[in-house]
């Protein structure tokens, strides 16, 4: 099975139509009668094509690939290629013209050139070098899915408004994770070492004004591991052991209380559970590089 780690990457941006403008021309659909043909031609940016209904041939670069309901295929620039109905029956394609990514604006480039003419070759605008470099085709697993992106998306992208037209490139982004994504049949479940990390990070965020009342080690014992396993985990996944998080967690709170009220260094250092005050300053110097009251006087 083909990786698709270059999904993280794209930011796909569809080729607007113009308000006011034939919709068919860059995002649109056409019910074609039985023995429908269209010349050979090349085109300039990406075509994503979806089949609704009918049998349909799409010849890219001499190789055929059948294209029934529920296909889709993705026919990048550069690739010559023809299509026709080949079942003597209506057929309905959808389609869409897009960029795996910004590409800039498309100036004077023309959607397509009809063999024989020759194609502006400098105007291709070819895929990012880490998008695979072929013609996608397949069956959309969940068809009806995306052909209910797809209504959405070709309302945005022939929308009067600018602001919804753009919304369209969110849309189009969906489509593409709906067609290529297969990490949604997967567990979706967290490692257990990452769950056991994250119920101790909460463990500690929520008794971080009674830390001082409470073991660290009996609070870290209620996850059902031992102290030192604890310890290990935490510490792969944040940097540092639990105690040291918890310090930070108290130096950080300190800080807004010393800006932000007036209340003395010793209160403070009750209210975060120190018992000692000097202990409190020491873990605060260690920390900030300051004690509480120099840290004040520099913040005021």
């Amino acid at each position: 099975m083909e990786s698709t780690h270059w999904l993280e990457r794209i930011s796909p941006c569809v080729r607007l139509n113009q308000p006011g403008a034939v919709p068919k021309t860059y995002t649109g659909h056409f019910r074609h009668r039985p023995n429908w043909i269209e010349p050979l031609r090349v085109i300039y940016d990406h075509q994503l094509l979806l089949i609704s209904e009918g049998e349909f041939i799409v010849e890219v670069e001499g190789r055929r690939y059948p294209c029934s309901r529920g296909s889709y295929m993705i026919i990048p620039p550069a690739h010559w290629h023809v299509s026709w109905e080949a079942a003597g029956r209506f057929g309905h394609r959808h389609w869409s013209h897009f960029d795996w990514t910004h590409a800039g604006p498309y100036g004077e480039t023309p959607i397509m050139t009809f063999h024989p003419e020759k194609p502006r070759e400098a105007l291709y605008r070819p895929a990012p070098a880490f998008i695979p470099q072929r013609v996608f085709h397949g069956t959309a697993r969940r068809f009806e899915r995306v052909m209910e992106i797809k209504e959405r998306l070709f309302a945005t992208a022939n929308a009067a408004q600018a602001h919804t037209r753009r919304t369209s490139r969110a849309l189009l982004l969906e489509l593409l994770l709906e067609l290529f994504d297969e990490d949604d049949s997967q567990s979706t479940v967290p490692p257990p070492e990452l769950r056991l990390a994250e119920k101790v990070r909460d463990l500690l965020d929520s008794n971080l004004e009674r830390h001082s009342s409470v073991r660290i080690e009996d609070l870290l014992e209620q996850t059902g591991y031992c102290y030192a396993h604890v310890c290990r985990v935490f510490k792969r996944r944040y940097g540092m052991p639990p105690l040291k998080y918890l310090h930070l967690l108290s130096i950080s709170r300190a800080k807004l209380m010393l800006r932000d009220t007036d209340l003395p260094v010793t209160r403070i250092a009750r209210r975060l559970a120190f018992s000692d005050p000097e202990y409190f300053s020491q873990v605060f110097r260690r920390n900030v590089g300051q004690s509480p009251t120099e840290y004040r006087r520099m913040m005021r």
